[in-house]
């Protein structure tokens, strides 16, 4: 959990800092003088520590959410659990968020087994010369049309 939170503040930091020192272009005759000073960005600037009180205000409530986790009863084994994370998303916001991250991983290997068999149909014989961004391109066009 704090690993998420760690890096879903580091990705907002460098969103902010894109955006400040990325603006969008201006036309031929918005364009700043030249004189106009840019403010530079360092490596330095992406890895700046976040303030002791914020990081441990948001460890304290990931703790807080996880210990109530821990104590809600648990679901039975033919309910859906992606419906009751839906449900207790309110509660459980950061556990939520890794819930839905990991729960929808397939629990079988059947769809990656139907790929190899669709570039097993395409790649032949006949068609054994094919460039594999052709062949990639083919497997697509067979499983989504």
């Amino acid at each position: 959990m704090k690993d998420r939170v760690k890096m879903e503040q580091l990705a907002l930091k460098e969103q902010r800092a894109c955006v400040t020192t990325h603006p969008m272009p201006l036309s031929a005759e918005e364009e700043p003088p030249s004189t106009s000073t840019k403010r530079k960005w360092s490596l330095g600037s992406f890895f700046k520590a976040v303030p002791a009180s914020s990081t441990m205000q948001l460890e304290d409530t990931i703790k807080a959410e996880l210990d109530n986790y821990l104590i809600t009863p648990t679901i039975g084994g033919e309910q859906d659990p992606l419906a009751w994370w839906r449900v207790h998303n309110v509660n459980f916001p950061w556990l939520s968020k890794l819930a839905h991250k990991y729960l929808c991983i397939p629990a079988t290997h059947e769809p990656s087994e139907r790929l190899f068999s669709a570039s097993g149909n395409i790649v032949t014989c006949q068609h054994a010369s094919l460039k594999p961004a052709r062949v990639d391109m083919l497997v697509f066009l067979a499983k989504n049309l």
